[in-house]
């Protein structure tokens, strides 16, 4: 799925909300992309990738910190975990061959969130989904590389496709502004949030009773809602997540274990 297959919205002030309770973008802290306020938070780690036989693997970040001789915890790094501890202690060849995306959650992920998410609103079908701006599609005519499917490092590849025109002319609608991103926003049922090429970067249902956000410039997203729920995302054995603050650190800088 993605926001092609939902209705935009112009109802911008429904993400007011979002923004007072943000902390200060250039805090760099969970805070900062996901609203504070909620009981608990989850921070959600982005697979990798491997190819086996031309099929695309999820490859935990835990996965790759034990082959790099690595510790899990959790304001750890993809850059930091992935680098080996000590010359010759990587045992084989590395355990990936593509970067965790950036900005959006696995497939498989997505899909066990949203059944969870959903027993935890009584708004269901009526959520609010914020895509950034500045994805390719929404330019009419621009370029980026192909990502699809499993792939070595991304700088290697050369393919590139060109957008056509978005429908409902997106880019002349009204943005949800936020401190240093603006989004498009969408409107829908939660089951719409599942499997999305890019984003959603920002997801709330209307009762505002859990966030999700995705920040284009991060390979994890982070969760905000009641205990019980955020509980229940930690013991999901589909979803690689370690529990969060509003006040941890979100720079690569943030990980001072695996130095």
């Amino acid at each position: 799925m993605s926001w092609r297959t939902l209705p935009p919205s112009e109802k911008v002030e429904a993400a007011d909300w979002i923004r007072k309770r943000l902390h200060p973008f250039k805090a760099y802290e969970v805070g900062s992309v996901i609203p504070d306020g909620f009981a608990a938070y989850a921070r959600i780690f982005h697979p990798a990738s491997a190819s086996r036989d031309w099929r695309p693997e999820e490859v935990r970040w835990s996965t790759v910190a034990a082959w790099a001789g690595r510790v899990v915890h959790p304001l750890m790094q993809f850059h930091s975990i992935s680098a080996p501890a000590a010359t010759g202690h990587a045992d084989g060849p590395e355990p990936w061959n593509g970067e965790p995306r950036l900005g959006v959650l696995s497939k498989a992920q997505s899909g066990a969130l949203t059944r969870l998410l959903a027993r935890f609103t009584s708004t269901p079908d009526a959520c609010w989904f914020c895509i950034w701006e500045g994805y390719g599609y929404f330019t009419p005519g621009a370029v980026a590389p192909l990502k699809e499917g499993p792939s070595p490092r991304p700088a290697r590849w050369r393919l590139q496709v060109r957008f056509p025109r978005p429908k409902g002319n997106l880019p002349e609608r009204k943005r949800v502004r936020l401190p240093s991103r603006d989004y498009f926003l969408f409107t829908g049922p939660i089951d719409k949030a599942e499997g999305w090429e890019d984003g959603p970067n920002l997801w709330w249902p209307d009762d505002r009773a859990w966030c999700v956000a995705s920040e284009i410039d991060h390979p994890y997203s982070y969760v905000g809602g009641p205990q019980q729920l955020i509980d229940e995302i930690l013991g999901n054995a589909e979803i690689e997540c370690l529990p969060a603050t509003p006040g941890d650190g979100i720079l690569y800088s943030s990980d001072k274990i695996n130095v």
